[in-house]
């Protein structure tokens, strides 16, 4: 080997620094990008009876500044981020929805039981009566823009998602192509940098969209989802579709697609759980669904449910400008029941919540395994109960305040049910009547104390109970020599004994008593009365002047009847808002940590991984001196050379 050949070989790494500095640097901006290095080498000596003499330098290959261990912590930090931030995004718009407080429903709410409680104060005024009535429609068109823009939302995340699996494919098919170019490219020696960046890259783009898992197999990447689902093996990519969901038509799930395209049914298509997709915008998009949307519109479905109930059923205890009972004021869909499109049986399921007033906040599945029917909430997979079948083999049972039961036909082993109580409440609710003399401000009984009583004491506005009767007026006389009280009828008392009539019971002024016909209608009695003082339940005939159950409406809004006993339907729509917003608030503090967590992970990838310009002037400047360096050890060798052979001529 000639010192020619030495300064040769010199030039020639010198060019290969250059030309992979002048690479890096032209592609410093350029996405999934890795910095390449020339890896030098000694060349093989040559044996001389002096020993080894150098041959100059190879250039080995050049090599990715790579980092498999902070590649796959910045994609998996990368799925995070992407998914609590698409979270994020989608819930927001959610707590904009509820939390506006001009034209929120609670707004609505406010409305409709201030003017309940002008028709309380002027109950035969027909303008209040009106009023109260328009506000109903207003409670009644905010509901219902509620459902709108649930299902909008709804929409949104179907469409995202469909979009979504469109992209998944694409880099799947992106990776699996390489993965083929990549093992015939390596076959000739060298490593096909730009091909391994381009795959790299497009498992980067792939982590935004889902949480994977990538191992490397003789060269290949192999992509998976979930618990080892596969999306890429080797140089085949397992295509994804969106379809709808077996168990609820309005929603989209993700399958595999048929891979020769012929067409699957609901029982050939391998559906992939929810819980596959971890991470990225389609685990965000499929988290927002399941444990906010659905379940936010369930609650506030079943609000709307229960404030229904409740302001009819305390209409029906009052009567109506004409004096007729009062009737329903606002109607409210019945539970929407899906059956699973796989279903092999011919069950029909019958589904009623057995007390509107505490209607039920979730959503819920009717499995049966072939021995029993079990319920389950379906945000969080726990079992609420079972139903039980008769002698007949039908079963029925009540679970989660829902009364349900197999209707007709039988359920087959592996058949499911969807049930949704109250979702289909928001679209549906609507006033019953748009009359104003429907309104039953009055109580069909009055209380009253005597004209001429000398007392101090006083009797509460009488009330009424579902299914009472008011048979004849009850006139209570009392006896102040020995505290005692008759009645002309019979008298029932808290403890439930009933008193006959004209037989005293006593009457304790420092309590008070609570008095009744024993047909639901009662009134309570406080105070001191004097002798012969009476007190008067009877038939109210006066009803355009009496506003006592439009009072009792209106306090419905405060009266804690709702969780135990807890809220109430202003207290509890107060909380749904709070917790929506609490829950927004939470997400944002996680998607904010996630993000700070992306940046520090791309910090450390591109340390190792990413184009260093300052770095690179300087790699300039010492391959620049190298390359002449090695120029003058060939002139040096050419002039040497030159003076040979003049010695010889």
């Amino acid at each position: 080997m000639s010192l020619f050949d030495i300064g040769v070989s010199g030039l020639n790494s010198a060019q290969w620094g250059l030309t992979t500095t002048g690479q890096n640097i032209s592609n410093a901006a350029t996405p999934g990008y890795t910095q390449e290095k020339p890896v030098y080498q000694e060349a093989s000596g040559q044996y001389t009876t002096s020993g080894y003499m150098g041959s100059g330098v190879n250039t080995a290959t050049v090599s990715r500044s790579y980092s498999d261990f902070l590649t796959k912590a910045l994609n998996s930090a990368q799925s995070n981020s992407s998914s609590l931030n698409t979270y994020y995004s989608m819930l927001s718009q959610l707590n904009n929805l509820v939390g506006d407080p001009t034209t929120g429903i609670g707004a609505g709410i406010t409305s409709y039981f201030t003017s309940l409680q002008s028709v309380a104060n002027n109950p035969g005024t027909t303008s209040t009566r009106q009023s109260l009535m328009s506000s109903a429609q207003s409670l009644a068109n905010q509901v219902n823009a509620a459902a709108t823009t649930y299902n909008q939302l709804r929409t949104g995340v179907n469409q995202q998602l469909t979009s979504a699996v469109t992209q998944i494919n694409s880099y799947t098919n992106q990776i699996a192509t390489l993965n083929g170019q990549i093992a015939s490219a390596s076959s000739q020696g060298q490593p096909p940098n730009q091909l391994l960046d381009a795959r790299d890259q497009a498992v980067a783009n792939l982590s935004q969209l889902t949480s994977v898992h990538v191992n490397t197999v003789d060269g290949a990447y192999n992509v998976s989802i979930g618990t080892g689902q596969p999306l890429v093996s080797g140089t085949t990519a397992y295509q994804l579709q969106a379809v709808t969901s077996t168990s609820d038509p309005s929603e989209l799930s993700i399958a595999y697609a048929s891979p020769n395209g012929t067409p699957l049914t609901p029982a050939t298509t391998q559906y992939l759980p929810d819980s596959t997709f971890g991470g990225g915008s389609v685990g965000g998009l499929l988290a927002f669904r399941s444990q906010s949307l659905d379940p936010a519109q369930a609650q506030l479905g079943s609000l709307a449910t229960s404030f229904a109930a409740q302001m009819n059923q305390q209409n029906s205890l009052g009567i109506d400008l004409n004096g007729n009972p009062g009737t329903a004021l606002f109607s409210v869909g019945s539970p929407t029941v899906y059956s699973n499109s796989r279903n092999t049986g011919n069950a029909q399921l019958s589904v009623s919540i057995a007390n509107p007033t505490q209607a039920p906040s979730g959503n819920y599945t009717l499995s049966y395994n072939g021995t029993s029917y079990t319920v389950t909430d379906r945000a969080s997979g726990a079992a609420l109960g079972t139903l039980t079948p008769t002698a007949a083999g039908v079963a029925s049972g009540t679970v989660a305040g829902l009364n349900i039961s197999v209707a007709s036909g039988a359920m087959n082993a592996g058949d499911s049910f969807t049930i949704e109580p109250t979702s289909g409440s928001l679209g549906n609710f609507s006033l019953a009547t748009t009359n104003p003399t429907a309104i039953a401000a009055a109580s069909p009984a009055v209380a009253s104390a005597g004209a001429s009583n000398a007392g101090t004491a006083n009797i509460s506005a009488a009330t009424v109970a579902a299914g009472y009767s008011i048979p004849s007026s009850m006139t209570l006389t009392y006896n102040a020599t020995t505290q005692q009280m008759t009645s002309n009828v019979a008298v029932t008392l808290p403890s439930s004994t009933v008193v006959p009539a004209g037989t005293p019971f006593a009457y304790n002024p420092a309590l008070g008593l609570t008095v009744s016909n024993g047909t639901g209608v009662s009134a309570t009695i406080s105070g001191t009365p004097a002798s012969n003082d009476t007190f008067t339940i009877a038939a109210n005939t006066g009803g355009t002047s009496d506003g006592s159950n439009a009072l009792a409406m209106a306090n419905l809004g405060s009266v804690k009847s709702l969780n135990g006993g807890t809220d109430s339907l202003t207290s509890a729509y107060a909380n749904y808002v709070n917790q929506i917003g609490n829950e927004t608030n939470n997400l944002q503090s996680s998607s904010t940590s996630a993000t700070a967590v992306l940046t520090q992970a791309t910090s450390a990838q591109q340390s190792v991984s990413g184009v260093n310009l300052n770095e690179e002037a300087a790699n300039l400047i010492q391959y620049q001196q190298l390359y002449q360096a090695n120029s003058k050890v060939i002139q040096t060798a050419s002039t040497l050379f030159s003076t040979l052979l003049g010695i010889f001529n």
